[in-house]
C-alpha cells in the first residue's frame, strides 16, 4: 500500500476512534501529509500511526461491547425515550423540560448510552452541588447494576470516583 493510500485509509477511519485520540492522530496525519508533499519518506511513521489508530478503534469497540443492559423504569420520560434519542442523535443541543421526578436526571444518560454515546468518550452530567453529583451517580450506577466507579463515576473538587473506562 502506498503512503498516499495509507493516509486516505487513516483519514477515513478517524471517526471510529476514541474522542481523546482523534485530534492527536489527525494532527500527526496532517504533519505526515505535509512531509509527504515535500517528498520525504513517511511510510514507517504512517504504519506506526495506523497502529495507534487501530488500538484506539479496538478500545472504542470494547467499550461499546461492555455497555450494560439498559432497563428503563416506569417514569414519564421513559414513554418518550425513543423520541428523545432521535433528537439527541440529530441535534447538538436539546432543551428538555419536565416535571420534578419525571426521570430527566437519571434517564437521559441511559438514553445517550442506548444510542451508542459514551463509546468514544464520556457522557458528562453536571450537578450544582457535590452531594447531588454523588447521589445521581449512585442512582444511575444502581439502575445499571454496576458498582460506582466502573461504568458510572463522579468527579467533584478533591474527589475523583472515575476511571478511564467509566
Amino acid at each position: 500500500m502506498s503512503s498516499q493510500e495509507l493516509t486516505q485509509k487513516i483519514s477515513k477511519s478517524l471517526s471510529k476512534t476514541l474522542n481523546k485520540d482523534r485530534q492527536p492522530i489527525k494532527r500527526q496525519l496532517d504533519r505526515l501529509r505535509s512531509e509527504l508533499r515535500k517528498g520525504k519518506e513517511v511510510k514507517e511513521k504512517l504504519l506506526n500511526l495506523e497502529l495507534k489508530l487501530k488500538q484506539s478503534i479496538e478500545k472504542r469497540n470494547a467499550r461499546l461491547e461492555s455497555f450494560p443492559v439498559l432497563e428503563f423504569p416506569d417514569l414519564p420520560i421513559s414513554a418518550k425515550k425513543d423520541e428523545i434519542a432521535e433528537l439527541i442523535k440529530h441535534n447538538q443541543v436539546i432543551i428538555l423540560c419536565g416535571e420534578t421526578g419525571s426521570g430527566k436526571t437519571t434517564q437521559l444518560p441511559k438514553i445517550c448510552l442506548s444510542i451508542g454515546r459514551g463509546a468514544a468518550g464520556l457522557i458528562g452530567h453536571t450537578q450544582p452541588r457535590r452531594i447531588a453529583a454523588r447521589t445521581v451517580a449512585d442512582r444511575i450506577a444502581e439502575e445499571l447494576k454496576q458498582p460506582l466507579g466502573q461504568a458510572v463515576g463522579y468527579k467533584v473538587r478533591f474527589h475523583d470516583k472515575t476511571r478511564e473506562t467509566s
